[in-house]
């Protein structure tokens, strides 16, 4: 049964991490509707037959209030999958494309890791974390093994973006993204 009931949580808590503000603030005069359908089907089985009972299809639209708008990534942009983890681990919402763009240049947006098939012995993770930090995540983790988890290695690529961004002025050095 699939039923969602945290749609004005989830969707409050989006409105805050990607940075929604005031029409005024981004130049936008629209409203933007959010349209959810949910089905809910229940399997029962009970010896000898089974029984299917298909409830009807529930749709609910949301209108965000007035002044408000959804921003929202170009199609072209790959790995947006990891959209959330990104925004959770700090990222911001301007460097999202670039970095779901290294996320696609490092691991095809997988989490490569000791165990998958193109794991190459060294780099971890969606954004590929070179053993070389093992040490720096280890002291801000507690453990390197933690930079498996999609959330820490979003959040050790965040620490080292803003360390090179600060002190070498490109903050994607680490990775294959050009310096501008």
């Amino acid at each position: 049964m699939r039923i969602t009931t945290t749609l004005t949580v989830a969707f409050a808590s989006m409105l805050m991490a990607v940075g929604c503000g005031t029409q005024a603030e981004q130049g936008t005069a629209s409203t933007t509707t959010i349209t959810t359908t949910t089905i809910n089907t229940v399997e029962v089985t009970s010896p000898p037959s089974t029984t299917t009972t298909t409830t009807p299809v529930t749709t609910t639209a949301v209108t965000l209030p007035e002044g408000f708008y959804m921003p929202s990534l170009d199609p072209d942009v790959p790995c947006q999958e990891w959209t959330q983890t990104a925004l959770d681990a700090g990222w911001s919402w301007e460097l999202l494309p670039e970095l779901l763009r290294e996320v696609w240049s490092e691991s095809r947006c997988q989490n490569v890791i000791p165990g998958h098939p193109q794991w190459n012995g060294h780099d971890h993770g969606p954004l590929q974390i070179n053993q070389v930090w093992s040490n720096e995540v280890e002291d801000f983790f507690g453990d390197w093994s933690m930079i498996n988890t999609p959330s820490v290695n979003f959040a050790w690529a965040w620490e080292m973006y803003k360390w090179h961004e600060e002190h070498q002025g490109c903050g994607f050095k680490p990775w294959s993204r050009k310096c501008k």
